[in-house]
């Protein structure tokens, strides 16, 4: 008895299934391709935005350089000059003008400059001043804000002694109780001590 031939839908099934199974073999990889390159691109979107924010911030971290500079930079210390000398004058001029402003009397200014290589001076300086309590706290601001600046390396303040009234007929007061007058210690003289360095910079002249 011959063998039965296969039935037409079976053999269809058959190829349907062989003609299926190639994409399904490249089906894989392909998806795998996809995710990844869909990472990638979810990177670089973050990466986008991180240079975006960097962008946006660079006019506020630009402005606050420029007042960090303005504050802090070189140009707020050297003094520029043609010599030392002249450094010195102008250095000596500001601490005067600085305390006549506060209303502090300078008694003795004196200066010395230390030997040095290239065209960097230290310029030393010592003053003593003398004026009321009010006047030498503004005298130190004063010369806090003074630009180039001034370096105080030491600040000392110590109230002059003042004698004491001689004695005299009371002339009753012992019965009234003691004269008014002055607070003590409110308009005795202070002095100033003040030790201060100033830098040359005689290259820029």
């Amino acid at each position: 008895m011959a063998a039965a031939a296969p039935r037409p839908v079976f053999v269809l099934a058959i190829a349907l299934c062989l003609l299926a199974l190639p994409p399904y073999l490249y089906l894989a990889p392909l998806v795998d391709g996809v995710q990844e390159a869909a990472s990638r691109r979810v990177a670089r979107l973050d990466q986008l935005g991180s240079a975006r924010a960097l962008l946006t911030q660079r006019d506020d971290l630009s402005r606050r350089a420029a007042l960090f500079d303005q504050a802090l930079g070189t140009h707020t210390l050297l003094r520029r000059g043609a010599d030392v000398a002249a450094v010195q004058a102008d250095a000596e001029g500001d601490i005067r003008g600085a305390l006549r402003q506060a209303g502090v009397t300078v008694r003795t200014l004196t200066a010395r400059s230390d030997a040095g290589r290239g065209a960097y001076r230290r310029i030393h300086l010592s003053v003593a001043a003398e004026g009321d309590a009010v006047a030498v706290t503004n005298a130190v601001a004063a010369l806090d804000g003074v630009r180039p600046r001034l370096l105080l390396r030491s600040v000392h303040v110590h109230a002059d002694a003042t004698e004491p009234a001689a004695a005299g007929p009371s002339f009753g007061r012992a019965a009234r109780g003691p004269a008014p007058g002055p607070v003590p210690g409110e308009d005795r003289p202070v002095t100033l001590e003040l030790e201060i360095d100033v830098y040359a910079d005689l290259a820029a002249s």
